[in-house]
């Protein structure tokens, strides 16, 4: 018996790290980081998505993250944000927490694989390589569009599993995943208001679309309008709506999607704008990814 209680003061610790520091270190927090205010087609228009970057930063760093990897202008070609993707799938763990940022243009794109049957059209974000209409330059295969990054974003949370969390926030215009609806879309031009996206759609000539059936969006997605508007910026300071609605949230220790709502409407442009919670919002909330640790 004295032996027995002679090991068990060996064995004890052991289990204690096996029950208690595993499970803490497989809870990992990532975050990739996405801002553009410079393209190399200079036929967007200027844009502050850069500046969001450090608001972002600054808000996980406060919210626990360690693993945060941002993506600014010339750093986001398309290939660059494919490859941050690949290598944030490649690191995800069973139960990590994982927070996905983009700050920049959104533009509507034919849709070719047939996905998108109320309106034909796909939403995508434009990395830094994106040109703004159909040519030689980009035949919109440096698109990102949202048949892409729902598949880079299957692909992490088959990794973190169950019990992983992710939260996609997408501070550019037509994010929201809804279908085009009868609000018209006014006349942009003599605006004193800086917009993340354009009226235009990318079109793409296709002579016969897909039938590829819709993926089921097993995350939580935060949009800072519906995919038919037009997502505007703050004026002071110069970065995004949804991006400042989030910062100055957590700064107030209460991060809700009804605080957000009531920010942007506080905050109202000339133009109107939504946002947008979709995905799994039976079983997450925007808290579980953007709180002060205490």
């Amino acid at each position: 018996m004295f032996r027995m209680m002679k090991n068990l003061r060996y064995v004890l610790p052991i289990l204690l790290n096996v029950l208690f520091i595993v499970p803490l270190q497989a809870q990992t927090r990532r975050a990739l980081v996405i801002g553009l205010g410079e393209q190399e087609d200079k036929s967007w228009a200027k844009i502050n998505g850069d500046k969001d970057v450090p608001y972002v930063k600054e808000m996980l760093i406060k919210s626990g993250y360690k693993d945060i990897v941002t993506l600014v202008n010339r750093q986001a070609t398309k290939a660059g944000i494919v490859s941050a993707f690949t290598a944030l799938a490649d690191q995800c763990k069973s139960g990590d927490r994982v927070y996905i940022h983009f700050s920049g243009h959104g533009q509507l794109v034919t849709d070719v694989d047939g996905d998108e049957k109320s309106d034909s059209l796909d939403e995508a974000w434009i990395p830094y390589d994106a040109y703004l209409k159909y040519g030689e330059k980009d035949r919109g295969e440096k698109h990102l569009t949202d048949d892409d990054i729902n598949e880079f974003l299957t692909k992490i949370k088959n990794k973190i599993g169950d019990n992983g969390k992710m939260l996609v926030v997408v501070d550019a215009c037509h994010s929201g995943d809804s279908s085009r609806g009868g609000e018209e879309t006014e006349n942009l031009s003599g605006l004193d208001e800086t917009i993340r996206g354009v009226r235009n759609v990318f079109m793409i000539p296709v002579k016969e679309r897909g039938n590829v059936a819709r993926l089921e969006e097993n995350w939580l997605t935060l949009s800072a309008c519906k995919d038919y508007q037009f997502n505007q910026e703050m004026k002071v300071p110069q970065v995004g709506k949804l991006t400042y609605a989030l910062y100055t949230a957590l700064l107030k220790g209460n991060v809700t999607m009804e605080g957000i709502k009531l920010f942007m409407a506080k905050h109202r442009g000339i133009l109107p704008q939504t946002p947008v919670l979709s995905g799994k919002t039976d079983k997450y909330t925007i808290s579980d990814f953007i709180s002060i640790e205490p």
